[in-house]
């Protein structure tokens, strides 16, 4: 065979290799775009979606709505640490919501010692916007157990209830721990008594529940954990041990 005629083969079928390299190149290109565009919708639909429920809150809440002793700043808060630390640190969260948790279980430890620490001052502002992830209105009846157990004890004993809630967290779609376990991690928490049974079960602090939860709204928050330091919200990415770390530090 002439050696023009084997260049022309070898030329023909490498420029056929290059078409098609080419084309599956446009089409990851197109398949990428595709893919973060949906991702991107995801995102969006979830966004509105936790909006939506979160507005659903927003109804009439009594102005005579009882509220727990041992709350700061007009009883949508709970605060724990020195009043004067240098940094404060806002964290909204639902006891039902499961990156809460993860939050809880990944930079908890690392929340109480820059409390201990005095670095910072946590104003933890619970919210119960996932009562539709819970056959009982679980939201609702742990951010309730929550208030009786901080009205009953103190801010200190909020904190172990409040470790406790997330780690036996139930999973969304069931009924939630029901009251006497509530009633148990109280205790284990520092807070026991009749009164306290009595509070849980009767659902003493319910309106106030609804109140915080609606205060939370207004101040913009359409999502669980969102977290604040020194009034700058935390990118999903730094909330971590080490991001949040990272940002006290910076604030401070």
């Amino acid at each position: 065979m002439p050696a023009d005629t084997r260049r022309t083969k070898r030329d023909r079928l490498a420029a056929r290799r290059a078409a098609e390299a080419a084309a599956r190149a446009r089409a990851e290109r197109r398949r990428r775009t595709v893919l973060g565009g949906a991702v991107a919708a995801v995102l969006v639909v979830v966004a509105v979606v936790v909006a939506i429920v979160v507005q659903s809150q927003r109804t009439a809440t009594p102005d005579d709505a009882a509220t727990p002793a041992g709350t700061v700043d007009g009883g949508t808060a709970v605060e724990v640490g020195a009043a004067d630390a240098p940094v404060t640190l806002d964290v909204y969260e639902d006891f039902q919501c499961p990156v809460c948790a993860s939050f809880e279980a990944e930079a908890g430890g690392t929340i109480q010692q820059l409390v201990d620490d005095g670095e910072v001052v946590v104003r933890y502002r619970p919210m119960a916007f996932l009562d539709r992830a819970s056959s009982t209105g679980y939201s609702t009846r742990a951010l309730n157990a929550a208030a009786v157990v901080l009205d009953r004890a103190g801010p200190e004993a909020f904190t172990r209830f409040h470790e406790l809630l997330f780690a036996e967290q139930p999973a969304e779609g069931t009924a939630g721990l029901d009251d006497d376990r509530l009633v148990e991690l109280a205790a284990r928490a520092g807070a026991t008594g009749d009164d306290v049974a009595e509070g849980i079960r009767d659902r003493e602090f319910e309106d106030w529940t609804a109140t915080v939860t609606d205060a939370a709204s207004r101040a913009g928050i359409t999502g669980t954990p969102t977290v604040l330091v020194d009034g700058v919200a935390l990118d999903p990415g730094q909330l971590t041990a080490e991001g949040l770390a990272a940002a006290v530090a910076a604030a401070g």
